[in-house]
C-alpha cells in the first residue's frame, strides 16, 4: 500500500471509474441512474472520469451507446406507471368486466360490495388494465338510461 496522494488519487478515480462503468451497463434501473448522477456531479465538480469510464466500458466489451440508453432502459423505473394492455383485452371482455363492476357500485347493499369494486377497478387499473372509462359509462347508462341521440337501429 502507498502513502503518495497521487498515486492514491488515481487509485480512487480507477475504483470510482470502474463502479460508474458497471452502473452504466447494469439492467437495474436504479443502479444505472445513479451511475449517471454520479458522473453528472463529479464532471460538475471538475473530477471528470469519463475517459476512465469508457476505458472500462470498452474492456468490457461494451460501446457507450449502449451503455447511456440501451442497457439502462432494460429494466424501467419501478416506480413509473405500467404500460396499458387495455387494448390487448377482447372487447367483450371489457365490456362484460366494466358492466359487472359499475352494478356493483350502485349495488343498494353498499359498503362492502361497493368497496370491492373500488379495489377491483384499482388493482386492474395497476396492472395496465384500465376500465375507469367504461365503467363511467355503464353506470351514466344505467342511471341515465341511453343518450336519446343514439339511433337504436
Amino acid at each position: 500500500m502507498t502513502t503518495d496522494p497521487s498515486t492514491q488519487l488515481e487509485a480512487i478515480r480507477e475504483s470510482v471509474a470502474r463502479h460508474i462503468a458497471n452502473g452504466l451497463v447494469s439492467t437495474i434501473h436504479i443502479r444505472a441512474k445513479a451511475a449517471r448522477d454520479l458522473a453528472t456531479e463529479l464532471d460538475a465538480n471538475g473530477a471528470n472520469v469519463d475517459d476512465l469510464v469508457e476505458q472500462h466500458l470498452i474492456n468490457d466489451g461494451y460501446s457507450t451507446a449502449e451503455a447511456t440508453t440501451v442497457r439502462a432502459a432494460a429494466d424501467p423505473d419501478p416506480w413509473a406507471p405500467k404500460p396499458s394492455i387495455t387494448e390487448y383485452i377482447p372487447a367483450p371482455v371489457r365490456d362484460v368486466l366494466a358492466d359487472r363492476i359499475a352494478h356493483m357500485l350502485l349495488s343498494p347493499v353498499g359498503g362492502a360490495l361497493q368497496l370491492q369494486a373500488r379495489e377491483l377497478t384499482f388493482a386492474l387499473k395497476a396492472e395496465g388494465f384500465d376500465l375507469s372509462e367504461p365503467i363511467k359509462q355503464h353506470i351514466t347508462d344505467r342511471t341515465l338510461g341511453p343518450d336519446p341521440v343514439d339511433v337504436p337501429f
